[in-house]
């Protein structure tokens, strides 16, 4: 997610159009869906899981050559994953089939807690559950690394996020906070990655709403960079103090936009150039 020059006024009052009226998850997907095929007519939609890669030869190809350089994340996380608590389970234990197929169903609402709970809330739950230090969610060592072992579980299986009834109100959060214009920038993140989504900023393009969640982590500098980091380091680029990662905040706005991926296959930690 990156943007690093104001984008033209164009389009803001359409912008705004867009992220003004309640739609149900289905129709808010159909809407960013349609906006994509009518400005990205020649992107085949199955390549908006590539990111900025779908717009440059260069990048993908780059991408593709790096193809094992999430092998060391994950094999960190799968030890991990394994390693025995002090009352002898571990965090495979907590999760169904030992945590294979499970990373494409998160985020989830958790209709006791009555709020989203990503992958890295599930893991941290079973942390404390078994009286374990949570993991810093940020960290690329710990949280990083599970969380790419988990995806590499889970790498091909189509994204299937749902939202009942009682999550609808935590999705549409996520979707206005998704438009909204926020810091010294004035920007939303609909500002660039469905606005101006495929056109270059400086040594990239952008990616597009669509397809983002299907790669998190990805690897950078060798260090697993979860989805929250990446929108923190966007939300300080904007000029805006960023969430807290793990807040309601950032939980929904993954929400909705893990939901716009549904149906496209997990990239599991793809390479990604050093500089953010």
């Amino acid at each position: 997610m990156r943007c690093r020059r104001p984008l033209p006024a164009i389009g803001a009052a359409l912008l705004l159009a867009l992220g003004a009226s309640a739609a149900t998850p289905d129709a808010a997907r159909t809407e960013v869906l349609q906006r994509l095929q009518r400005q990205l007519p020649e992107t085949v939609p199955a390549d908006y899981a590539l990111g900025a890669a779908a717009f440059d030869p260069d990048l993908r190809a780059a991408l593709e050559s790096n193809a094992t350089a999430g092998a060391a994340a994950a094999a960190a996380g799968a030890k991990l994953w394994t390693h025995k608590f002090k009352d002898g389970r571990m965090l495979a234990s907590c999760f169904p089939n030992g945590g294979r197929r499970i990373a494409a169903t998160y985020p989830q609402f958790d209709t006791r807690l009555k709020r989203v709970v990503t992958l890295e809330m599930a893991i941290n739950q079973c942390l404390r559950t078994h009286k374990e230090a949570p993991y810093e969610v940020a960290d690329p060592a710990t949280m990083g690394a599970v969380t790419a072992h988990l995806r590499a579980l889970a790498n091909g299986q189509k994204v299937a996020v749902r939202v009942p009834a009682a999550a609808e109100q935590s999705f549409e959060q996520g979707r206005r906070l998704y438009y909204t214009r926020m810091g010294q920038r004035n920007f939303a993140c609909a500002s660039c990655h469905l606005q101006g989504a495929g056109k270059r900023y400086l040594d990239s393009p952008l990616s597009p709403a669509i397809g983002q969640a299907t790669h998190w982590p990805v690897i950078r500098a060798g260090e697993a960079v979860t989805l929250q980091t990446r929108m923190r380091e966007c939300l300080e680029r904007m000029g805006a103090a960023p969430f807290a990662a793990g807040s309601d905040e950032l939980n929904n706005i993954e929400y909705f936009l893990t939901y716009l991926s549904n149906g496209l296959p997990m990239k599991a930690t793809p390479w990604r150039p050093d500089s953010p």
